[in-house]
């Protein structure tokens, strides 16, 4: 019997690019998404990393996914399930920064992907930051190098600001705060622009109730302005169009006062649930109180309680065990809106206008810390 061979299959046609590109627009906005579908061929190669198409592709996602956090001295504790193949800079934080010699105060922020880090110098017996680093974990580059100029006082606190602009697309600003060596009460701020490549400096020096020390409390940026909450009580605010520091008084009958440094971290400058305004949101024992600062017609300005939510009524666990650590607010997502709790039983994120709880997926050597820089990128 003779067997007659088949004819080989044409291969399929390629798709058109412009049906392609809608298709893979709809990937999901992982980090990982454009890199594999990259590998099918070269067609697929060429349109997943074409610059406009990612442009495209970020702006169709809106959101960027949050990927973890950033928790001392540079880990990067990751917090989606599974998770994503994730580049070596991004979970080896720590030795990317060792293996240049740079003796650093800590991560100082992190905002759209990008992360600010300064190098320490011992001068005049003291270690001062003489260089700021704006870093891109992704793609292990580091964006700028910007030597800091004479300093007026000590570095207290420092902020990156990114948005969308400049030669490569985008552009950055640096605010760094001082307090000054004789007298730490007073408060100055100096900003960099990267389309400039100057530091300017703000309008005038601040005078604070009491002396700030160190600001170790992440930063959070509501419309134009930097928030910043030192461990006294105010709440100091930079506005970057008129260059200019200010102290917002707290809600009234807020005691944020506590004997360790560790339970300040229990309010956190939010986004207003309404429109136009920016927040705070307060733990207090076992609630969190969400409060708006508004704007009268007589330009009188005062905070109004939007909702107080009870952590025991939506956090799946008991808080009031004895000789257990009361809950701390240790972090918000700007990019997702979302407020991160520690408890003696994890790490828990919520959206602060769903309030529905997820805990994360970590180890039981993560589970407690102060502070943390939430991350999010495509």
């Amino acid at each position: 019997m003779i067997r007659r061979r088949r004819r080989p299959s044409s291969p399929a046609e390629a798709l058109p690019d412009d049906l392609l590109r809608e298709i893979l627009l709809r990937l999901p906005p992982h980090p990982s998404s454009l890199h594999r579908v990259g590998l099918v061929c070269k067609q697929w190669q060429r349109l997943s990393t074409d610059a406009n198409f990612i442009s495209r592709f970020h702006a169709h996602h809106r959101t960027p996914p949050l990927l973890g956090y950033f928790a001392f001295p540079g880990t990067f504790v990751p917090t989606q399930v599974p998770p994503c193949p994730m580049p070596p800079t991004l979970c080896s934080l720590y030795h990317w920064y060792r293996e240049r010699g740079v003796y650093w105060r800590g991560l100082l922020d992190c905002r759209r992907g990008h992360l600010l880090i300064g190098a320490t110098r011992l001068f005049k017996f003291r270690f001062v930051i003489t260089e700021f680093t704006v870093f891109n974990p992704m793609s292990g580059v580091s964006v700028c190098n910007v030597t800091t100029e004479p300093q007026p006082g000590k570095l207290i606190a420092a902020a990156v600001v990114v948005v969308a602009g400049g030669t490569n697309g985008y552009s950055f600003r640096l605010i760094a705060l001082f307090s000054n060596y004789q007298e730490r009460r007073r408060l100055s701020a100096s900003v960099y622009s990267s389309d400039s490549g100057v530091w300017v400096n703000s309008v005038m020096a601040l005078v604070t109730p009491s002396p700030i020390d160190t600001i170790d409390h992440p930063s959070t940026l509501v419309g134009n302005a930097i928030y910043w909450l030192p461990d006294g009580g105010e709440i100091l605010q930079f506005d970057m169009e008129r260059l200019s520091l200010a102290i917002i008084e707290q809600p009234p009958h807020v005691d944020v006062n506590r004997p360790r440094r560790s339970e300040g971290f229990r309010r956190w400058i939010v986004p207003s649930l309404r429109h136009g305004h920016f927040g705070l949101a307060i733990l207090s024992g076992n609630s969190i109180h969400f409060w708006v600062r508004k704007t009268e017609i007589s330009n009188a300005t005062t905070w109004e309680l939007c909702k107080s939510v009870q952590l025991d009524r939506v956090l799946p666990l008991e808080l009031k065990e004895e000789h257990m650590p009361s809950p701390l607010m240790i972090g918000f997502a700007e990019e997702s809106n979302a407020i991160f709790i520690s408890t003696h039983d994890g790490v828990f994120m919520t959206n602060i206008e769903s309030m529905k709880f997820k805990k994360l997926p970590i180890t039981s050597d993560q589970e407690y810390c102060i502070y943390i820089h939430p991350y999010s990128s495509f």
